[in-house]
């Protein structure tokens, strides 16, 4: 059995790779640039092929040979049901046996452009024919990790929302693992999965775990949505790009992003991860 995985050298694809791999599954990393290929091999993938999501005829020949895809799609991309179209076109053509598609939770948030961009591809996979299943991750417990040195070493935990607010963050590793496990087993066509983590946390609850972690006050901040803008401007992020990152992020600090832990522990078959045990690995690093 061999799985093509797209975006596989993006910050979910990685983890994913190197979880189907240590499950013994055979897996075919989609790719931009064939110089990323080593570093996907190293991470277990027995083959690479080199492709654009946005170029039809490259996804076609990716997936001669395969018997199933993960679909996971570029981060916030405006284009996301047409690349996912040409994804299900193709998948249709090769007659595969499964298309999972990597979503995101509580995708009828229309408010924010990506939720709802998923949950039309989440109807058009439905509708394809094909054996399917869904997974709609909550908010990544990663997305301290580029931040990371900067907290320990200022004090302050910043992100562009409120401080106060709740969200069910999860460990990518866990999402990986549900990911393989879902691969692995036909018991998971058909399904649709929320994946969240264990605890509903605030910022302020992040920062009172990290600070117990390293053993120094961490405070929590909220990014002014006018700062974040000036910060990715600074960066080169596309207008597009920082647009969306203000609308999810002022949606977030007004609801939140609750979830519920129990269907992702039945898929992978333990308890989820803590935030406590993700920072007390990241302090292991």
């Amino acid at each position: 059995m061999k799985i093509l995985v797209t975006s596989a050298n993006g910050r979910t694809g990685r983890p994913v790779v190197k979880a189907l791999a240590s499950c013994g599954l055979s897996v075919r990393a989609f790719i931009r640039d064939s110089s990323q290929d080593a570093d996907l091999k190293q991470l277990g993938a027995a083959e690479c092929a080199t492709g654009n999501l946005e170029a039809k005829d490259t996804l076609m020949a990716a997936m001669d040979g395969c018997d199933k895809v993960v679909h996971i799609g570029p981060p916030m991309h405006p284009k996301e049901i047409e690349i996912s179209e040409y994804v299900i076109e193709c998948a249709q053509a090769h007659s595969l046996d499964h298309l999972v598609y990597y979503s995101v939770m509580h995708p009828l948030r229309r408010e924010v452009r990506h939720h709802r961009l998923k949950l039309d591809v989440e109807e058009k996979v439905i509708e394809s024919g094909l054996p399917y299943t869904i997974l709609q991750p909550c908010r990544y417990m990663q997305h301290l990790e580029p931040i990371w040195a900067k907290v320990v070493e200022t004090g302050v935990h910043a992100m562009p929302f409120d401080v106060t607010k709740k969200f069910n963050v999860v460990d990518l590793l866990d999402l990986a693992d549900a990911v393989a496990a879902v691969c692995g087993s036909s018991d998971h066509l058909y399904a649709t999965y929320e994946l969240a983590g264990p605890e509903s946390l605030s910022q302020e609850d992040m920062a009172k775990a990290i600070s117990d972690a390293i053993g120094r006050d961490v405070m929590a901040k909220e990014i002014l949505l006018d700062d974040l803008e000036r910060t990715g401007r600074e960066k080169g992020l596309p207008d597009d790009r920082i647009e969306q990152m203000k609308i999810m992020n002022g949606h977030y600090t007004h609801h939140g992003f609750l979830g519920n832990s129990k269907v992702l522990e039945m898929v992978i078959g333990r308890s989820a991860t803590t935030f406590e045990q993700y920072v007390k690995r990241l302090v292991a690093k």
